[in-house]
């Protein structure tokens, strides 16, 4: 089960490598004092070694470039919500924590260019701001076209540039869990096909239809917060992107608009949060609510037709993604 918060180091893509586990290091420290509640758990070994409590986050180590770092930072920095800390030049430079005080009083903030910043809060904040950024280390390049179509099997995974575990989750045990990782995988794999292009989001597929990247995500917002919050939860949680006037407006209005993106982003983001809250805290799979088309359904029944609707909509997005710039896989 995924903590519902998450840790991330995003580190400018051009730091030399000492530097770089330099400012890892400086941003773990600083981090780590800020994080709520208490210090991990010591553990033991089987000789009955004592082994410091370790903070139970994944930390992923991003790469950005000195205006996506800055822009992270303006965008995050402010938000109760998020611990956000950044370690700028200012702070490499300076040899002591008085000088850093000092030469940081006397630099405007629009001169400040960040080395690495580190961010914590809940799990879909943090993911919104960096679900476009890649590993550090790993190869920036997209492939062109033609060596997307012709150096990659249409069956190998969709290239990440870092560690991919989709589709690794255990094949056998409890139901509830099985349903919850194979939905899980979908749904990230709506996110990758949409990583690596803003604008082209929108770009729509062949006329006359209306499909694209970024209406399936309002789609799928929209069909999250129907099932989980409307049906089971029993929520007055009307569709956000479409209604009975303009039903098709979740891809109709999906427009290259950088608020109109970022709303999406946020919908989506929101009601998979809620979903998968509501999955851990449920009964079990028998829990009901009642649908105005299907009658009385189960979360069981909820957690298939996810699946199924996910399933259908990423073929939808592996045709759309290879139109706007041939990358291809599963």
């Amino acid at each position: 089960m995924p903590l519902p918060t998450r840790l991330v180091v995003v580190i400018r893509a051009d730091l030399p490598h000492a530097w770089a586990v330099n400012a890892a290091a400086v941003l773990g420290l600083s981090l780590g004092v800020r994080l709520p509640g208490p210090p991990p758990e010591d553990a033991k070994d089987a000789s009955g070694g004592l082994h410091a409590g370790l903070d139970p986050h994944p930390v992923p180590v991003l790469s950005g470039t000195p205006d996506q770092l800055r822009e992270l930072y303006q965008r995050a920095t402010g938000r109760e919500d998020l611990v956000t800390v950044g370690f700028d030049e200012v702070a490499r430079r300076a040899r002591e924590y008085d000088d850093y005080l000092i030469a940081l009083a006397a630099t405007p903030g629009e001169e400040i260019e960040y080395v690495a910043i580190g961010l914590f809060g809940p799990r879909n904040r943090v993911t919104a701001l960096t679900k476009h950024l890649p590993l550090h280390g790993a190869p920036t390049q997209e492939p062109s076209a033609s060596s997307a179509v012709s150096g990659k099997r249409r069956g190998d995974l969709f290239p990440t540039g870092g560690d991919d575990r989709r589709f690794s989750g255990p094949a056998t045990g409890d139901e509830r869990w099985l349903l919850q990782d194979v939905l899980r995988d979908q749904r990230e794999t709506l996110r990758l096909k949409c990583s690596g292009v803003s604008t082209e989001l929108a770009r729509r597929s062949v006329e006359p239809s209306t499909l694209s990247l970024l209406g399936l995500v309002r789609h799928l917002a929209d069909v999250e917060r129907r099932w989980f919050r409307r049906v089971l939860a029993g929520q007055d949680a009307p569709p956000i992107f479409s209604s009975g006037s303009d039903p098709d407006g979740d891809f109709d209005a999906a427009v290259n608009d950088p608020e109109v993106i970022e709303a999406a982003w946020q919908a989506w983001d929101a009601e998979v949060a809620f979903a998968e809250k509501f999955v851990a805290r449920a009964a079990d799979l028998d829990v009901e609510g009642h649908d105005a088309w299907r009658g009385a359904v189960s979360l069981r029944w909820v957690l298939v037709h996810l699946i199924e609707e996910y399933a259908r909509h990423n073929g939808h997005a592996d045709l759309l993604r290879e139109r706007i710039d041939g990358v291809i896989g599963l």
